[in-house]
C-alpha cells in the first residue's frame, strides 16, 4: 500500500518577464553608437542586482536537505517503523516484525531517502546514527523509504505481504520468493513534514534505476488506492485493474511498472 500521502504539485515557471525596451536601452557613448565606457552608478548597479537576484529560482525546502539515497540496513528497523507509524492507518502500515523480515531477507529490495541533520526536530533522528564518529552531533536522519520483497506472481497478492511462521515450510510459505521475477512494494512512505517536495519520487525513480542496472526482476507491482493512481501512472506504472488483495480492507488497484535493462529500446 505504498503512497506518498501529499502529492508533489507541479512548480509554475517563476522568472520574471523580460524587461521592457526602456528598462533595457543602454547608454550610447556620443558620435560612436558603443557603450558608454564610464563606470556604472551605485543605483545602476542595485538595480542591476535586483533584476539578476528576480531571475534566480527561489530556495526550496528540499534545496536545505541534500537529500541522499541508499540501502536500508537492520539499524534503521526502529527509524522505519517511526515512518510507518507516521504515515499510514494502522490497518495498512507494515509491522515491526514485517520491517525486520523484509530487510533481513532482501536487503538489496530497500532503499532509504536521507538527510545529514543536527538538530532533534525530525522524528526519525533520535533513532538515527552519526554520519561519521569525528562528528556524533551530525546524524544520516532517514526521512522515507521503499521495503520491497519478490514474488511468483504477476501482481502483488495477499500471500506476497505476509511473512513465514518459524515452522513452515520454505517452497510453500508467504513472503519473499527468491526466484520469482516480480519485485513487490509494500511501503512507499515519507514522513508527512517532508510529504510534497518529490521524495517520493526520487525514491521510486533511483529503486527502479537499481532493478534496471541489477537485471533481478522483469517488473515491479504495487497496490494503490483509487485517488494515488495518477501519482503512480506519471512514474511509469499502469493500471492492472482492481486488486484481489484484501489487505487492510482491500478496495486496491493493481498497478505494475514493466522494467527494460539499460540500453534496451534505445538508439
Amino acid at each position: 500500500m505504498p503512497r506518498e500521502l501529499v502529492p508533489e504539485n507541479n512548480i509554475p515557471d517563476q522568472r520574471p518577464s523580460e524587461a521592457n525596451d526602456e528598462d533595457s536601452d543602454q547608454p550610447q557613448q556620443e558620435g560612436t553608437g558603443g557603450p558608454e565606457e564610464s563606470s556604472m552608478s551605485a543605483e545602476d548597479e542595485n538595480i542591476m542586482f535586483n533584476r539578476l537576484a528576480r531571475r534566480r529560482p527561489p530556495r526550496s525546502k528540499r534545496d536545505d536537505l541534500h537529500p541522499y539515497t541508499q540501502t536500508l540496513v537492520m539499524s534503521e528497523v526502529d527509524s522505519c517503523n517511526i515512518i510507518e507509524e507516521a504515515t499510514f492507518p494502522p490497518q495498512e502500515r507494515a509491522s515491526k516484525e514485517k520491517i525486520v523480515y523484509r530487510i533481513r531477507v532482501c536487503p538489496e529490495l530497500t532503499l532509504g531517502i536521507y538527510t545529514s541533520h543536527t538538530g532533534s526536530d525530525i522524528a526519525t533522528a533520535e533513532t538515527s546514527s552519526p554520519v561519521y564518529s569525528g562528528a556524533p552531533e551530525r546524524k544520516q536522519v532517514l526521512l522515507g523509504h521503499i521495503i520491497a520483497t519478490k514474488t511468483t506472481n504477476s501482481v502483488v497478492t495477499d500471500d506476497d505481504m505476509a511473512i513465514p511462521s518459524p515452522d513452515s515450510h520454505p517452497d510453500v510459505s508467504p513472503g519473499h520468493k527468491e526466484l520469482g521475477r516480480t519485485v513487490c512494494i509494500h511501503s512507499l512512505a515519507v514522513l508527512p513534514e517532508f510529504q510534497g517536495q518529490g521524495l517520493g519520487k526520487t525514491l521510486i525513480k533511483a529503486f527502479v534505476a537499481r532493478l534496471q542496472v541489477q537485471d533481478v526482476a522483469e517488473r515491479v507491482a504495487l497496490i494503490a488506492h483509487e485517488h494515488l493512481v495518477p501519482y503512480y501512472t506519471a512514474l511509469g506504472f499502469e493500471s492492472q485493474g482492481p486488486s484481489k488483495a484484501q489487505f487492510g480492507g482491500g478496495g486496491w488497484i493493481d498497478m505494475v511498472q514493466q522494467i527494460s535493462a539499460p540500453g534496451i529500446g534505445e538508439d
